[in-house]
C-alpha cells in the first residue's frame, strides 16, 4: 500500500511538474513571440485560469498521497506547491475587476503570474525527491 501511494505521489508531482514547465516555458514565452501583446495577454491568462486550479488540484493529492505513504515532508512540500498554484490562480493571475485605488498593470501582472509558476518547479522537485527518501 505505501509504495504505490509513494508511486502515486511521484506521478502527481510529476505531473504538475510537467503542466509547470510547459507553461512557464513553452506556452507563455511562444505567446509572447508570436503573437501582439493584448492577444498573448488574453492567452496567457485563458490558460493560467484554464489550468492552474487543475495544477493546485493534483499538486494537493500528490500531497495526500505522499502523506499515505509516510513521507510527511513531502507531503508537506506538495502541499506548498499546491497552494502556490492556488495563488498563482487567484491571487497573482490578472483579474478583471477594477482596483479599490490606483490601477493595475496588467501586462506585467500576466508575465509576472507566469514567471512566478516556474518558482512552483523546485519545490516540486523537492517534494518529489523527499517522497522518494520517505521523509
Amino acid at each position: 500500500m505505501q509504495a504505490a501511494a509513494q508511486a502515486t505521489a511521484i506521478i502527481l508531482a510529476g505531473a504538475s511538474l510537467g503542466w509547470i514547465m510547459l507553461f512557464s516555458f513553452v506556452v507563455a514565452p511562444v505567446a509572447f513571440k508570436t503573437f501582439d501583446a493584448g492577444r498573448a495577454e488574453r492567452l496567457v491568462k485563458h490558460v493560467m485560469n484554464a489550468g492552474h486550479g487543475i495544477l493546485g488540484l493534483i499538486a494537493l493529492l500528490s500531497a495526500v498521497a505522499a502523506l499515505t505513504a509516510g513521507a510527511v515532508a513531502g507531503g508537506a512540500v506538495a502541499a506548498v506547491a499546491g497552494v502556490f498554484a492556488f495563488m498563482c490562480k487567484f491571487a497573482l493571475a490578472p483579474r478583471e475587476d477594477k482596483p479599490l485605488k490606483g490601477h493595475r498593470v496588467l501586462k506585467t501582472a500576466r508575465i509576472v503570474a507566469s514567471g512566478l509558476t516556474a518558482f512552483i518547479a523546485p519545490v516540486l522537485i523537492a517534494a518529489i525527491a523527499l517522497t522518494l527518501m520517505g521523509i
